[in-house]
């Protein structure tokens, strides 16, 4: 303690009159550091605002987990999930001949910088419109309303022209043979690809809907004869050569009840059945008496879908390419790649597909990079009258 006192009395004799000035100093320094640390400590900035820019669009893709590429896609006839899914056991698809074509450009579709932007503002509509109903003996089908309204054009994905920018169709059919897949296409898939319902969902206007509700436009899958009949079995109500035009009809009529709010319809198989015009003709002209559109998956090359839309004024448009036949992505970039130089070619190209894990994730992938490309993704309503008796249209 004295030592203590000692010590204070040489550093206030060092210090002289000016020590007391200096301990001012020293607190009022001491003071303003603790001040500007408490600032610093409690000042927040303030938050940004909110637009447009900032908020995630709806291109903002999800981070895929490809699957087992080659997974069986259908369900057992009575098995249901969330979106009320089932179907019968599949045979082998058919697959037409990928060979390539030339004709001159057409008209373009929505760019995928639109389909962001602008046109994920577009709400489908609730289904069916009662105007675009007939009820029937076999349910309800679709048809020409009283004003000349039809189904192809209401319940059609609508579409942007952009220049003469060759655009890209893809059709995903097997919708709702399998809950996990279906869910993944409808929600996943750019809003342009269109999809194909199978008839043997077990509630496949709940499917409809919901796709609808997602942005795409519908198509339903009916069931044609194939050249392995019976080996290869499209399933129940299948349209064959061997039956008469009424009861062929009456098949057709039958899946077509099945659900309301399509816009047209592709064939499931049908290698025969699509190149015997007789057997063909009169499924045509029921088609175009509703006002729906055929989408031929072109599973025979002696297809007469053309010369018969013609003759029965039917809108229609074919397939190009199934590009998931063999289901890895090499192959699926692969004949995206061959799309993309059909289109560049001929102004437009038609492609089919299955939702398989892997076939959306090459899909969502590819999408991205259209836009830099100088190709649009279209829904394939789109390519109604893209086909005439001078264009080299299909891929042989």
């Amino acid at each position: 303690m004295v030592f203590s006192r000692q010590k204070t009395d040489l550093l206030a004799g060092g210090l002289g009159g000016a020590g007391p000035l200096i301990a001012v100093w020293a607190i009022t320094l001491i003071v303003l550091a603790a001040l500007a640390i408490w600032l610093q400590i409690s000042y927040q900035p303030p938050l940004p605002k909110v637009g447009p820019s900032s908020v995630a669009g709806a291109g903002d893709v999800p981070s895929a987990s490809v699957g087992d590429a080659g997974a069986e896609l259908a369900a057992k006839p009575d098995e249901t999930a969330s979106l009320a899914v089932s179907g019968p056991t599949k045979s082998p698809a058919e697959t037409p001949a990928n060979t390539s074509a030339n004709t001159a450009p057409r008209t373009s579709a929505e760019t995928p910088a639109a389909e962001e932007e602008g046109l994920s503002l577009i709400r489908m509509g609730p289904v069916p419109d009662p105007a675009l109903v007939e009820q029937t003996s076999a349910g309800p089908l679709p048809v020409i309303s009283v004003d000349g309204r039809k189904p192809f054009n209401v319940y059609a994905r609508p579409y942007l022209p952009n220049g003469n920018r060759p655009r890209i169709a893809l059709v995903i059919q097997e919708i709702g043979l399998a809950r996990e897949a279906s869910t993944a296409a409808i929600n996943r898939l750019p809003k342009a690809v269109s999809l194909a319902l199978s008839p043997y969902a077990a509630d496949p206007q709940a499917v409809l809907q919901a796709a609808r509700d997602a942005g795409h436009e519908v198509l339903l899958m009916v069931p044609m004869e194939p050249v392995s009949f019976p080996r290869s079995d499209p399933g129940p109500h299948s349209l064959l050569v061997s039956l008469s035009a009424a009861e062929n009809i009456s098949r057709l009529h039958h899946v077509m009840s099945r659900a309301q709010g399509y816009a047209g319809v592709i064939n499931h198989m049908g290698s025969r059945f699509t190149a015997t015009p007789a057997a063909l003709e009169p499924i045509l002209a029921d088609l175009s008496r509703r006002g729906l559109m055929f989408v031929d998956a072109r599973t025979s090359a002696r297809s007469v879908v053309p010369e018969i839309a013609g003759k029965t004024g039917l809108p229609y448009a074919e397939n190009d390419r199934y590009i998931d036949n063999t289901a890895t992505a090499e192959e699926i970039d692969r004949f995206l790649a061959d799309l993309e130089t059909i289109a560049l070619q001929r102004g437009h190209a038609v492609g089919f597909g299955r939702p398989y894990p892997v076939t959306v994730e090459r899909i969502e992938r590819w999408a991205q990079g259209l836009e830099l490309k100088g190709i649009d993704l279209a829904p394939v309503t789109s390519l109604v009258g893209l086909y005439g008796p001078d264009s080299l249209s299909r891929a042989r």
